[in-house]
């Protein structure tokens, strides 16, 4: 496969939809947890959330190892893995057995999210390198769909297990598929000694990109967690029917990230579309929290919010190719923003669900919230950037 070409893009980011799929498969066999394993609706959100924890405090040491050993390397060992947890799923007759299954999907996450990114960057050259680093920010919503319909297709059944073996089979394909991701030329292994494992730390631009994904996702998952409940409120649905609502019109930020590519790659300046996104999200966020709008309208600002907001993650992570000191470190750096995202994630529920329960006077709250998270993110997010050719091995 030509390194760099799009079905090489392609490929990577498959990967990463994959692993996404980890996250969001398990949602709707909650039931099944209950009725089969008697899992109570604590331990299931235990369970859900202990896929986090691996990139939580591992992804950025995943990366340095990446970039030690080899991105592609990295990618077919993650999905290696992949499928020894699914097939460990598919055969598991105990919650605490998927709970330590749920742990080792959370490194096939993290090994994922860090080389995956660093592939791409390693592999597309200067004019393809930011587009294809927005189109790699999409694959988180892709990857949660897939998993809902992989998972919803053997809810209620007593194969609920097989959502573990299609996922295990998809990995094995993957893990064959890989075998044909180009090799970048090592550039960097001549250049000496090996940065430090915890070294991207050090570095102020990853560190910012990270920490601007970081306010993005407390802004992105806050509204995920709360609105359906806020809309049903106020607009006279069940809550189920506004997160049907809600899910259907998530594929805008799929939408949102292809059309940042797009601007991006006709020479619209990161900033510059950054702002623009900020004015957007800024406008729709009233439409959505502020009391007393139109059902309509409300639609509508959802829409503008999850085109924005996709959008705004697209601009984010095609910058990390630009602020990495060390080419040999594109990895660690990948894995410092999965890891910062991931953080966030622990936080970002608690803290708007807290705001929610003040009751009528929570739209205020809300609107605080997005507004210094957007004021930090154009704060945080590097003006500077320098364009590098990013290596890996």
């Amino acid at each position: 496969m030509k390194s760099g070409s799009w079905p090489s893009i392609g490929l990577i980011y498959l990967y990463g939809v994959l692993g996404s799929a980890s996250l969001s498969k398990v949602i709707p066999l909650q039931a099944d947890f209950a009725r089969h394993l008697g899992a109570s609706p604590g331990q299931f959100a235990l369970l859900m959330a202990l896929l986090s924890v691996p990139p939580a405090f591992f992804a950025t040491i995943s990366g340095s190892i990446a970039d030690r050993v080899g991105a592609r390397k990295v990618m077919i060992a993650s999905a290696l893995m992949g499928v020894v947890a699914n097939g460990l799923g598919y055969y598991a007759t105990s919650l605490t057995a998927f709970q330590g299954i749920r742990l080792l999907e959370g490194f096939v996450l993290a090994g994922v999210y860090s080389s995956a990114p660093a592939l791409i960057m390693a592999t597309a050259g200067d004019a393809r390198r930011g587009r294809a680093m927005a189109f790699w920010s999409t694959y988180t919503p892709v990857g949660i769909s897939l998993g809902m319909l992989i998972g919803s297709h053997f809810t209620g059944t007593d194969g609920w297990r097989g959502a573990y073996g299609v996922q295990g089979v998809m990995f094995a394909v993957l893990a064959v598929a890989g075998l044909l991701l180009p090799v970048p030329v090592a550039a960097a292994r001549a250049a000496g000694k090996k940065p430090g494992l915890l070294s991207t730390y050090t570095q102020a631009g990853p560190l910012r990109v990270a920490l601007t994904f970081g306010a993005l996702v407390v802004m992105g998952l806050g509204t995920n967690t709360v609105f359906p409940s806020w809309y049903a409120q106020h607009h006279g649905v069940t809550v189920a029917a506004a997160s049907s609502m809600y899910a259907g019109l998530n594929f805008m930020m799929i939408v949102g990230g292809l059309l940042a590519a797009m601007l991006l790659g006709r020479g619209l300046g990161p900033l510059s579309l950054f702002r623009m996104l900020a004015v957007l999200a800024g406008i729709s966020a009233l439409g959505l929290y502020l009391p007393g709008v139109a059902t309509a309208a409300t639609i509508t600002a959802l829409v503008v919010w999850l085109l924005a907001s996709g959008a705004a993650t697209a601009v984010v992570t095609s910058s990390l190719p630009r602020v990495v000191r060390d080419p040999a470190q594109g990895a660690a750096a990948a894995g410092l923003l999965s890891q910062v995202a991931a953080l966030t994630t622990f936080v970002t529920p608690q803290l708007w669900v807290g705001v929610l329960g003040l009751g009528a006077g929570a739209w205020q709250g809300f609107l605080v919230i997005i507004a210094l998270g957007w004021a930090a993110a154009l704060l945080l997010l590097p003006v500077r950037q320098r364009e590098i050719t990013a290596v890996s091995r």
